[in-house]
């Protein structure tokens, strides 16, 4: 009777430990923002801090399930055209993953604070997608 009431005290202290190590290995339960914050190649030479993205299942106002990618970018933010066509390159390499989750939209911000990795304050640049006939995804204006 004795060595079972040890075999039980050994086995709830080891599954308390395995039970913790396996919670901080997992981190904890809402990571926060930035979700991603890794390079990512668009193009041959062209990468990018890919900072987040979040698949919004139904927003207000919204039709559909829509993918949001927000990365930040080298190129200033003086240069609106080379931001926008990177933006269309950022669109296309989403485009599947999008299609995949059923989103009816896809949408790009260039984020160039913290505050707008950590989704404090909104990217001064936002580009929004369609699929359009063909399968490529253009931007709306």
């Amino acid at each position: 009777m004795r060595n079972l009431l040890v075999v039980r005290r050994l086995l709830v202290v080891v599954l308390g430990c395995t039970l913790s190590a396996v919670a901080r290995a997992q981190g904890p339960s809402s990571p926060g923002y930035p979700n991603v914050d890794k390079p990512f190649a668009v193009a041959a030479g062209d990468t990018v801090q890919l900072l987040n993205r979040v698949l919004i299942d139904r927003a207000p106002g919204a039709r559909g399930t829509r993918l949001d990618v927000q990365y930040s970018t080298r190129i200033p933010a003086s240069d609106m055209t080379a931001r926008g066509e990177q933006a269309d390159r950022v669109a296309q390499r989403f485009g599947d993953e999008a299609l995949k989750a059923g989103a009816r939209t896809l949408t790009v911000g260039i984020c160039d604070t913290r505050a707008c990795a950590e989704t404090k304050e909104p990217p001064r640049q936002w580009y929004v997608y369609e699929r359009g006939i063909g399968g490529a995804w253009r931007r709306k204006p």
